[in-house]
């Protein structure tokens, strides 16, 4: 089952500016750790206190139809497996989409200004985790998005890799999201719960450097990791 955080727990998250117009995401070691945030901040009720430092489920289910919490973590953090299983590495851009297309980030920083941040931001496709790893056992599924495909190569067991991939090999190739949008996996290994299963970027639709993280019994909806209200079977990484 899965359990706790997809990354240490006592790690200090970035924090957004409220100024809206002239928000930016710092990582000055102001913000909150992930276990402070996931157990006050994001199950509060207050938009702003609940997204300063990620997108809490009531954010996702808004943006995205479905619950899953973000944390603003800086590039190369370590994301964690919260259960064992099979995990696959897929790529779908390493590149990040505000980027690609010149969108304005700074509207869906935090609790996002619904007067600039429409639900669909980009004139083309969106390659939504951007580097992910997808976990699952006989009972559940988990998934970890917007990893740096530079840094988490390098912690991938060199036997996972599959199709031709390499650590070494040129993932310069994804910067681009064909349409129709093509999931490429590059590498395929069993994990231990508590094991690296890679390395936090930015890519994909990512308003900043963080991990996207979601729960779901195999095959079934996406569960609400934190204790927010109005969400069944909740509080996953507090199991």
């Amino acid at each position: 089952m899965p359990s706790g955080f997809p990354i240490d727990p006592n790690t200090r998250l970035g924090v957004v500016t409220r100024d809206i117009g002239a928000r930016h995401l710092v990582f000055d070691g102001s913000g909150p750790t992930a276990d402070e945030y996931a157990l006050n901040d994001l199950p509060s009720g207050d938009p702003e206190r609940a997204n300063r430092s990620g997108w809490n489920c009531d954010t996702h289910y808004e943006y995205e139809s479905a619950p899953a919490v973000d944390f603003y973590i800086p590039d190369g953090t370590p994301i964690i497996a919260t259960m064992d299983g099979t995990a696959t590495l897929n790529v779908i851009s390493t590149e990040n989409d505000f980027e690609r297309y010149g969108v304005d980030r700074e509207p869906y920083l935090g609790n996002p200004d619904r007067s600039r941040a429409p639900y669909s931001p980009f004139p083309g496709p969106s390659s939504g985790l951007g580097v992910y790893v997808h976990l699952e056992n006989t009972d559940y599924e988990t998934e970890y998005g917007h990893f740096d495909i530079s840094k988490t190569v390098n912690v991938v067991p060199a036997s996972a890799f599959i199709n031709g991939y390499l650590a070494t090999s040129d993932y310069s190739v994804f910067a681009a999201v064909p349409e129709p949008r093509v999931i490429t996996t590059v590498a395929q290994w069993y994990v231990h719960k508590g094991d690296i299963i890679g390395m936090s970027g930015d890519s994909g639709y990512s308003e900043g450097p963080h991990v996207h993280y979601t729960v779901a019994h195999l095959g079934g909806p996406l569960r609400c990791p934190t204790n927010e209200v109005g969400y069944t079977d909740r509080g996953w990484l507090f199991r």
